[in-house]
């Protein structure tokens, strides 16, 4: 069976994980960053018109700081709006999963946004004749190392797949595979990534094959998967 290396964080990584079992495929798990909640007081949304989170994480964190749930909140895709929808909130509007998309669904939709976002952005929304105010509401810190299976999966050719959601973890994946002295295995190792900025990131590795979703979402990183024979 086919080894994935996934190198997402919590909440997330054990979706991933079950989504590949079910693919037919061997999940190797090695998130590499911690999601950890920036503290600060309940949050006051009084004067705005409305929400934008740019993750699963913000979103949550908007929940677990304010019961307010009837403010039309945009999200950055439909996943993060479907959990939205589960937290309660009542009118909920997806984007097309990136910055560019839910800066385009905000425009003429304030004139003041709060967005909740982690303390590294892939860009700042930039909405025409909105006004945003951006909370940095939690911090995605990376580990150490890479986890010993992990670096025993990779060196023993165990491994043909890397899965990368972030600029951030595709490079901290770099960093921490020269800091363990991995390099491609005989065989060749591929990149899935979620974005062509995720691709650009993981560039240090030498990957001998590097594959970017269509769509900037778990879903279409997976499809990039070829079938397992005898699925």
């Amino acid at each position: 069976m086919t080894g994935v290396l996934v190198t997402r964080p919590e909440p997330g990584a054990a979706e991933t994980e079950a989504a590949l079992k079910a693919l037919g495929y061997v999940p190797v798990m090695a998130p590499l960053l911690t999601i950890q909640p920036v503290p600060g007081p309940p949050l006051d949304l009084k004067g705005f018109d409305a929400v934008a989170v740019t993750s699963a994480n913000g979103l949550r964190e908007l929940a677990a700081r304010s019961a307010e749930r009837v403010l039309p909140l945009y999200a950055v895709g439909e996943r993060t709006a479907s959990l939205a929808r589960e937290l309660g909130f009542q009118e909920v509007y997806a984007a097309g999963g990136d910055v560019i998309s839910l800066s385009r669904l905000l425009s003429g939709r304030g004139p003041r946004v709060l967005h909740l976002s982690g303390e590294d952005v892939a860009g700042e929304l930039s909405p025409a004749d909105v006004v945003v105010t951006r909370i940095t509401a939690y911090r995605a810190v990376p580990v150490d190392d890479l986890p010993d299976a992990a670096v025993t999966a990779l060196r023993d050719g165990q491994v043909a797949y890397v899965a990368l959601f972030s600029p951030r973890t595709a490079s901290v994946f770099v960093r921490l595979a020269q800091k363990a002295g991995l390099s491609a295995p005989m065989g060749g190792l591929t990149a899935l990534c979620i974005s062509a900025a995720v691709a650009r990131a993981a560039q240090g590795f030498g990957f001998s094959q590097t594959r970017v979703a269509v769509q900037p979402d778990a879903a279409s990183l997976l499809a990039l998967l070829p079938a397992v024979k005898g699925s």
